[in-house]
């Protein structure tokens, strides 16, 4: 196999891209010749008068207006800013067919190309345009529908262990082999392939049959920097015959892609949609350097198992390039297989997971049982998989002999409900809500009133019910205060009354927390209210005159796994977590929808802490610091830690991989809150100091440069934001005082200044 370089593969320990690790995988991209000069649009502005009195700044570059046309050519002739003016194209299929000469079937695309502000995009190059045609062969033998490419090539064995001394793979037709016409000046063009369907007989003799579902698309590989235009591949099905067909393979869309990767940037950025790809990455595309399937199914399963897989996958490349796929981490439990797989209009066959299993395609993570054997006569593995709990060969397509509802090794379905996958479920049958707090004030003991719900609405009764008696079942609820600002769980003199016990260092910001012994023996005495809630005296008095507090409720009821009757059985369940705040809520900064585009879940702490971030900074607040801790090393307050771990630079979790690009703030945070700190935010601790009872001898950072510092942490970014009223490692006197007092980062980064945050993490 051969696989283009990683370009794509940025190491999330600086900016990270790691799951886009699929971007080295692939077959040979194809660079274009010179195109014609494109048209240039009206003049661009004038520059900006020079400094100290100096003259007018030069002319801007020439722009192109948003909606009009663009000759294209090869992209060569484009000015970076006339690319960014230009945007990413659209481009679409609008017919296919065959040609219709006698046993001649070469196929025939009519296609549109436009810019997405509608603008025509007109000259295009042949040697940028890269098309394929594959047919669906259909399912047989409980074995899976697969693609087969009519295009394909020979590989020779040249690096690595030499798996395999050659194997066939599939390949694009380039645009310069066939013929493409400009059909008009509106963007329409024809392409007419050069492959015969009806006459492919090498490498690799793929017969036509007109009766089967058939799909073509196309890809825009555009020359240098012209390459950031590339389109989305559009795609199209059709059945040469006009019948049927052999359905359609559509297990998994593109949109799901995007929720972690944003967008595919593969093969040197043209490949784009997973409708596209798996037709070159199907069952008949091997690399013959390592001797693995690079299937889609087989290749997506074993990379996001990365760390965890049983066996390294490691693809060979261009130039004996080594892709080593085995330290990408993935940010949820592969149990969860509808993050890939759901049944929508995009992709119709995604419940297929919950039926269909083959060893080609689940080997992918059980690795460890799975043999292959190669034929470079079809071109194809043969699979069998050993069973490792009892001495057992299956061949492919025997799985379904076991694996159903009715099979004694029971469904997909079932055998993936379990770890994080059956927490969340089972956290579904618990709601927790703080409904009321009352007497509130300095040195008074607020009334908790709170409730534990079914789905139905029916309350737990958490002093008799097994949920909460069982042992290891937890319930706790915590308190921070200034809730209006910043939380901190300190006092003005630094003191933090937070502590657990008098003799427990200060590795964090504990909040105060009631736990479930105590909440329990209160609600026996406190007795369960008609609609089902306890209203109990938290278990000590507030030490600070605010009235905004925020007090949170979490925990992991014990529950019973289905068709389990057994408690000592039971398992911690994921219940979301409550906040009731009982002044004015701090402003939101991320979006726990967001974070679960990747996670899933969040989940922490042993299922105890799970769902709403928000909640979260009871804890993880300014006023917490893990400066003792060499593993965690730094800041727990969740905007700063969160950029850590995400950035790849905690000692703990130094080897975390991210998804997409470390500059696109919205990826967690809410429209319009990553400019700057909030103007309350105050220092954030980044070090518990020698005395781990206080955090007058902590250091800290200000809060924007805290935050910010993380992922611009070179020296002149540094010296940036020092400059600019931001601090780093400051020893002692930690203040509550926001930080925004001192930083003037706003000024140019704020919201339309001239560094907009926004603006310039999109560039």
């Amino acid at each position: 196999m051969r696989v283009s370089s990683a370009r794509g593969i940025l190491r999330s320990r600086v900016p990270a891209m790691a799951l886009l690790a699929l971007a080295a995988i692939g077959i040979a991209g194809c660079t274009g010749d010179q195109g014609p000069q494109g048209d240039n649009g009206p003049p661009g502005p004038v520059g900006p008068p020079g400094g100290g009195g100096g003259g007018t700044g030069p002319t801007g570059p020439t722009g192109i207006e948003q909606g009009a046309n663009v000759s294209l050519g090869n992209g060569s002739a484009l000015t970076a800013e006339q690319i960014r003016q230009i945007g990413t194209l659209v481009a679409t299929i609008d017919k296919v067919s065959l040609t219709t000469a006698t046993a001649v079937r070469n196929p025939v695309i009519e296609f549109t190309l436009k810019t997405p502000y509608g603008g025509a995009v007109t000259d295009l190059a042949p040697s940028v345009l890269n098309v394929m045609v594959a047919k669906l062969i259909p399912a047989s033998g409980n074995k899976p529908a697969r693609w087969q490419s009519y295009v394909n090539r020979n590989q020779d064995a040249s690096a690595g262990p030499k798996a395999i001394a050659k194997a066939i793979q599939a390949n694009t037709e380039g645009g310069a082999n066939g013929v493409l016409e400009q059909l008009s000046t509106a963007g329409k063009y024809r392409y007419t392939y050069k492959v015969d369907l009806a006459a492919v007989t090498t490498p690799l003799a793929v017969a036509y049959e007109p009766s089967l579902t058939h799909r073509v698309g196309l890809e825009i590989r555009m020359s240098g920097a012209a390459e950031e235009l590339a389109p989305d591949n559009p795609v199209k099905d059709f059945v040469p015959s006009g019948g049927a067909g052999s359905g359609s393979k559509l297990v998994a869309a593109t949109a799901n892609c995007a929720d972690c990767h944003v967008r595919f940037d593969l093969h040197g950025g043209p490949r784009r949609t997973v409708e596209y790809c798996v037709t070159c990455h199907n069952p008949g595309t091997v690399d013959p350097d390592s001797g693995e399937s690079v299937d889609m199914a087989y290749l997506a399963h074993s990379i996001h198992s990365g760390e965890d897989r049983a066996k390294p996958y490691v693809i060979y490349g261009f130039g004996g390039s080594v892709n080593d796929f085995s330290e990408v981490t993935y940010p949820q439990s592969r149990l969860f297989c509808e993050t890939c797989h759901t049944n929508s209009a995009a992709s119709p066959n995604g419940d297929d997971w919950k039926t269909q299993v083959a060893a080609s395609q689940c080997g992918g993570c059980h690795v460890a049982g799975l043999g292959k054997t190669y034929s470079y006569a079809t071109g194809l593995f043969t699979n069998t998989y050993a069973h490792s709990t009892f001495a057992f060969t299956a061949n492919d397509g025997e799985c379904l002999d076991c694996h159903t509802a009715s099979g004694v090794a029971g469904a997909t379905l079932a055998n993936h409900d379990s770890g994080p996958r059956l927490a969340k479920e089972l956290g579904a049958q618990f709601k927790f809500e703080i409904l009321a707090v009352t007497n509130v004030g300095l040195n008074k003991i607020p009334n908790v009133k709170f409730k534990v719900s079914k789905p139905g609405g029916t309350a737990y009764n958490i002093v008799t019910d097994k949920a909460f008696t069982t042992s290891g079942a937890s319930l706790n609820i915590n308190l921070s205060w200034d809730a209006a600002t910043d939380y901190t769980n300190a006092l003005a003199n630094g003191t933090q009354p937070g502590l657990r016990s008098a003799s427990t260092p200060r590795r964090s910001g504990y909040a105060i927390q009631m736990n479930i012994q105590q909440i329990r023996a209160a609600a026996t005495t406190a007795g369960q209210g008609a609609d089902g809630s306890y209203t109990i005296p938290f278990f000590t008095a507030v030490p600070v005159d605010t009235a905004n507090l925020a007090f949170q409720m979490d925990g992991h009821p014990k529950a019973l796994p289905p068709g389990e009757v057994d408690w000592a059985k039971s398992v911690n369940a994921a219940a979301p977590m409550s906040l009731f705040y009982t002044g004015t809520q701090r402003v939101r900064l991320v979006s726990e929808a967001n974070c679960n585009k990747c996670h899933e879940q969040l989940s922490f702490h042993g299922a105890n802490r799970n769902g709403d971030p928000q909640a979260c900074l009871v804890c993880h607040n300014a006023s917490g610091g893990y400066g003792d801790n060499a593993d965690i090393a730094g800041p727990i307050a969740l905007g700063a830690m969160a950029h850590n771990i995400h950035a790849g630079v905690m000692p703990l979790t130094a080897d975390i991989t991210y998804p997409q690009s470390l500059a696109r703030c919205q990826a967690c945070h809410v429209d319009g809150s990553y400019y700057t700190a909030r103007a309350g935010a105050i220092a954030i601790s980044t070090g518990s100091g020698t005395d781990l009872f206080n955090m007058n001898d902590d250091t800290w950072d200000s809060a924007t440069a805290g935050t910010c510092g993380t992922c611009h942490s070179d020296g002149p970014a540094r010296a940036h934001m020092t400059g600019n009223g931001g601090s780093f490692g400051v020893v002692g006197g930690k203040t509550q005082t926001p930080s925004s007092a001192q930083e003037s980062c706003s000024v140019c980064h704020g919201k339309d200044r001239i560094a907009d945050t926004a603006k310039a993490h999109a560039e």
